[in-house]
Formats: C-alpha cells, sequence, structure tokens
C-alpha cells in the first residue's frame, strides 16, 4: 500500500495559501477531477480560498499501480495541504471524495474545521461490486462505464437539456487511467467506517440527493444519526452528480454550514 500523490488545482498562486485562514479543499467523485465544481466556484469563492485535488490517475495526478486505502487517500490529502501551506481548513468532497470527507474527520481532527459529506456513505457497497468493476475496467477501459453510469449520475430530464455539460463530464470519466480507476474501486469497496461514525467530533454536514442510487438519503441519514450534531441536508430531484445538477443548492448549503 502507498499514500497516493495528488495534484491540486487552485485559483491562486500556489505559494499564496500560507497563513490562510479561509481555505476550502474540494473533492472529487470516482471519473471525474476537479473540473466537477467549476459550477459551485462563484458562489464559494466569495467566501473560501479554494484547492480542488484530483483522484490518481484522474486530471492533473499521475496514475498509480499501486494500491491505496481510502486512509491513504486522506493521507494525500493532507501531504498535499502540507506542500500548499495550509494549516486548517473546511473540506468538501463528492462520492469517493465524500468517503474521505469521512477519513479526514476520524483521522486528521485537528486539520479540519468543517467537513462535508457529498453523496456519499459510510459504506459504499460491497467489495464483490467493486471488484467486478475493477476487473472489468482493467480489460475493457472506463469508457466501457458511461451508459451505466449516465443514468445514475443525473436525472433524465437534466441530460435532456445539458448534454453538452453531461458529456465534458463523461469525457473525463473516459479519459482515466484504467489501472488508477481499478485501484480506486478497490478502496471503496475495503472503505467502511459505519462502526467508527460515533468517534467523528469535526463538525459535519452530510448532503444528499433525493434521487441518487448510489448513496442514498438513507445512506446518508445512517451517517448524519452516528456523528454527533452531524446536519443532514437532502436535496429533492438530484442524482448522484447534484454538485453539477443543483450546483446552487449545494453551494449554499455548504456557505451556511462552513459560517456556523
Amino acid at each position: 500500500m502507498t499514500v497516493p500523490r495528488l495534484a491540486g488545482t487552485s485559483e491562486i498562486d500556489p505559494t499564496s495559501f500560507g497563513g490562510r485562514d479561509n481555505v476550502l479543499i474540494l473533492g472529487p467523485s470516482l471519473g471525474t477531477a476537479a473540473a466537477l465544481w467549476d459550477d459551485a466556484l462563484p458562489a464559494l469563492s466569495k467566501h473560501h480560498t479554494l484547492l480542488r485535488w484530483d483522484l490518481p490517475g484522474h486530471g492533473k495526478s499521475d496514475p498509480t499501480r499501486e494500491p491505496f486505502t481510502m486512509a491513504e487517500l486522506a493521507q494525500g490529502v493532507i501531504d498535499l495541504a502540507d506542500a500548499f501551506g495550509i494549516d486548517t481548513f473546511d473540506y468538501a468532497g463528492v462520492s469517493i471524495g465524500g468517503a474521505v470527507a469521512m477519513q479526514l474527520a476520524l483521522d486528521f481532527p485537528d486539520r479540519l474545521k468543517h467537513s462535508a459529506v457529498v453523496c456519499s456513505a459510510a459504506k459504499l457497497g460491497e467489495m464483490a461490486h467493486w471488484q467486478d468493476r475493477a476487473d472489468s475496467v482493467r480489460a475493457e477501459g472506463t469508457a466501457m462505464l458511461v451508459d451505466a453510469q449516465r443514468p445514475r449520475w443525473f436525472t433524465a430530464d437534466f441530460v435532456a437539456k445539458n448534454s453538452d455539460k453531461v458529456e465534458a463530464l463523461f469525457d473525463l470519466l473516459r479519459g482515466a487511467d484504467r489501472e488508477s480507476y481499478a485501484r480506486a474501486c478497490e478502496a471503496i469497496g475495503a472503505f467502511d467506517v459505519r462502526e467508527r461514525l460515533s468517534s467523528i467530533d469535526v463538525p459535519l454536514l452530510v448532503i444528499s440527493g433525493e434521487l441518487d442510487p448510489a448513496a442514498t438519503p438513507e445512506q446518508g441519514a445512517f451517517i448524519a444519526d452516528h456523528v454527533a450534531g452531524a446536519r443532514l441536508v437532502v436535496l429533492p430531484g438530484l442524482a448522484h452528480m447534484a454538485v453539477v445538477e443543483g450546483h446552487a443548492a449545494v453551494s449554499s448549503a455548504l456557505t451556511e454550514f462552513f459560517a456556523a
């Protein structure tokens, strides 16, 4: 197992983060990259200095051939923060990035001011499912996933009205390194913090899409019910990529939470 080296995308000079007390680090979903957050940036940047990171083999991050755990991925986020001179920060992540939100809260509570779990769960399905996907991607590449993921990521109405935006995101999936994607699948399959949630004492927000089949509102409620003081926001009419389809609602919930 190894700690992945993650690439960051910032809106300011990377050497200018030191000493800032309003940094928000944003994590991606599997198969996407920093661009996942593009539509939310104008609202979030009014209050925060933003740093987005990419999974191994996605976006700007180098591919990996080595296995990694969610704990090691969280360590990779901390290493990235250190490289940018960031001490404490707010955090929000989508899907696997949301799993990292919980892992960071468990392993690095002294570094987090707030943590937000967006469209994720304390356990995201069984290892057998994720191993099957990893094996398929190794054999056929990531493009074979697009048709199955389209109705999971977005509602049919959003796809019909925003085909260019949808396909741009699926181009990120098509372009992901297959071995790195497979390693991320295996990390997700092994991830299960259901029994550890009660030990989280970082302020935690859980955002769920009402129509998300990948990380259901019930799974979001489970997190909120087991973390003292956690907040749950269920956004109506949204699927797994709520941060794209409902970016205004997600940004509003995050901004309110981080200001508390």
